[in-house]
């Protein structure tokens, strides 16, 4: 019999050692842009706005969005576009909207401006006449799985100056969750409109990098602010805002699809494994099959495989003992807990079957298959069906006052698990979702390791010191210990010292004597361990004397040491 405790987390234990995996992937589904770019105002008009949203409509599409290119929009056109965007929208989708045009701020809250504007009586008014970008998030609020929205729409704005309204855009004001929001440059900020070129500094940019393949949406950015900032000699730093939780690229290479693969089959394995919990076995399946349609391989897909046999054979149970054909139920129940030995309701429900048929026999191999396998509350409730059978069947009885069956193999337990061979993969796995620093867990392996012999006394009259172990192994392995280290006062790291020739000093060389009363003390120095007292040749300068205990400095001594001129230190401890 199993422990319960020993059994779930055996259970819970394994998939981390043969599937590791982290992260948020949900299945994909379409890429959605709308594409604005307005150049006809009527006061104040643009030359380039159109020309990136061109350019911007060629990039999304090669980028695989279905893309809408409106130009010249007006107030009408772009609230109905937005609509019928919107409209378009799924939770598993993608959400694009890039503007290209004249934008201003009222009260902290940005507008877009349509080229159909018109002098407004007040700024009230003007609100009027606008489009709002917070109804824009409001729109996108729910429908997507994520929201891009990118607004070169700081530019040098006369209509804004005209009408008392003010230039550039402001810090944007709750975007939706799972957004990602573009400014040509930073908020309050304009840019100018590039007239001698085709397009702003900014799309242009930014196109360019969206066509590279294996760039995040980050990277995209942040090369796209590197270029914008280069060209304008700093006076224009996009900006960005961020709540992604997940990576987004523009052009996945191949090693991207093939992780963006693993990563959706293991976020389907994840949602399997919960419906399969709540006994929703078509949901379950559709899962599985859409792991094994992908084709990752590994361990999920042999993981996929057996989970879709174990999983047909659930429903099968259901639907035959739902319909009342007991004998197909209970065959196909008794199936479903070969596959999965921890189907202990499985089992459970195999043994209803046999009952309701009075076929003792079977369910007693089943009660007997539950006291091995079980838990200790599945196996008390299978003593308990035992005990009301024993007055009527010989074999329930045997089985009551039998001793606890042994346990199954592991093997069994856990098919399709290689005991003793390593799973590389999932090593890999593992490490890439949560880095491991081994430092520690060296440190507590080498404070096991008795400290390095003391050398010979009489070796130790050497002036230079007697080298205790020159290997790079032993030096790390002393950083352990208690011993004294010669630093330069302006590093923070252990000093590299070119020594001079023995008894030798250049222009710069001085000596430095380091004494002390501790016979456990040693010097670390240039890789080597010596024993107290000893004479170092280093070159002038400044330096440091600290002493190690445990890795950590418990008393530095700072000394400057003049050409030619030999100087001692005396150890405190």
């Amino acid at each position: 019999m199993l422990h319960s405790t020993t059994l779930k987390f055996a259970r819970l234990l394994l998939p981390l050692v043969l599937l590791t995996w982290s992260g948020t992937a949900q299945e994909e589904g379409n890429r959605y842009a709308l594409i604005i770019g307005n150049n006809s105002y009527v006061a104040s008009p643009l030359q380039n706005a159109v020309n990136d949203a061109r350019a911007m409509d060629k990039a999304l599409k090669d980028a695989g969005f279905r893309t809408t290119l409106v130009e010249n929009a007006t107030r009408e056109l772009l609230e109905s576009n937005v609509a019928s965007f919107l409209l378009k929208l799924g939770p598993a989708d993608t959400a694009m909207f890039f503007y290209a045009g004249h934008g201003v701020q009222i009260s902290g809250e940005n507008f877009l401006i349509p080229v159909d504007f018109e002098a407004p009586e007040s700024v009230i008014a003007a609100k009027f006449k606008l489009f709002s970008v917070a109804q824009l998030f409001d729109g996108l609020k729910n429908r997507a799985k994520r929201s891009i929205v990118i607004l070169d729409a700081c530019r040098s704005n006369p209509i804004a100056q005209q009408n008392a309204l003010t230039a550039g855009l402001a810090q944007p004001q709750n975007p939706p969750l799972e957004s990602y929001v573009v400014f040509s440059t930073g908020p309050g900020q304009t840019a100018a409109d590039n007239p001698n070129g085709r397009n702003s500094y900014f799309t242009e940019a930014l196109a360019v990098e969206i066509s590279k393949p294996g760039l995040t949406i980050e990277e995209v950015v942040n090369h796209t602010r590197a270029t914008v900032s280069s060209e304008t000699s700093g006076r224009q730093t996009p900006w960005a805002l961020s709540s992604l939780k997940a990576t987004f690229y523009f052009h996945p290479t191949v090693a991207n699809a093939m992780e963006r693969a693993a990563s959706l089959s293991a976020k389907w394995m994840e949602d399997a494994e919960k419906f399969e919990q709540r006994e929703q076995w078509d949901d379950a399946l559709d899962r599985v099959n859409q792991i094994i349609a992908n084709k990752v391989g590994g361990d999920l897909q042999s993981k996929a495989e057996r989970l879709r046999d174990y999983l047909l054979q659930r429903r099968e149970a259901q639907a035959d003992y739902d319909k009342g054909d007991f004998p197909a139920a209970a065959k196909a129940y008794e199936a479903a807990f070969r596959l999965d030995p921890f189907a202990i309701d499985a089992a459970f429900e195999g043994v209803n079957s046999y009952l309701v048929m009075e076929q003792i026999e079977p369910a007693v191999r089943l009660l007997h298959a539950i006291r091995s396998q079980g838990t200790t509350e599945a196996t008390q409730k299978a003593m308990k069906m035992l005990a009301e059978l024993k007055d009527v069947d010989p074999a329930a009885a045997g089985e009551v006052s039998a001793q606890v069956p042994a346990p199954p193999a592991i093997e069994v337990m856990f098919p399709g698990a290689h005991f003793g061979t390593p799973d590389w993969d999932a090593g890999k796995r593992v490490l890439a979702a949560a880095p491991v620093d081994p430092s520690a867990a060296l440190k507590d392996l080498s404070s096991k390791i008795p400290p390095p012999q003391s050398p010979s006394d009489g070796a130790a009259q050497n002036a230079q010191g007697n080298v205790a172990d020159n290997t790079a192994a032993m030096s790390e392995l002393m950083k352990n210990f208690l011993h004294v280290e010669v630093v330069p006062s302006s590093e923070t790291r252990d000093l590299t010292i070119k020594r001079t020739a023995a008894g030798t000093l250049n222009d710069n060389s001085a000596m430095l004597q380091i004494e002390g009363g501790d016979p456990q003390l040693r010097v670390l120095y240039q890789g080597q361990i010596q024993r107290l007292p000893v004479a170092l040749s280093v070159q002038a300068g400044k330096y440091e004397i600290r002493t190690v205990q445990d890795g950590k400095v418990v008393d530095t001594q700072e000394v400057e040491i003049a050409p030619g001129t030999p100087q001692k230190i005396t150890i405190k401890r």
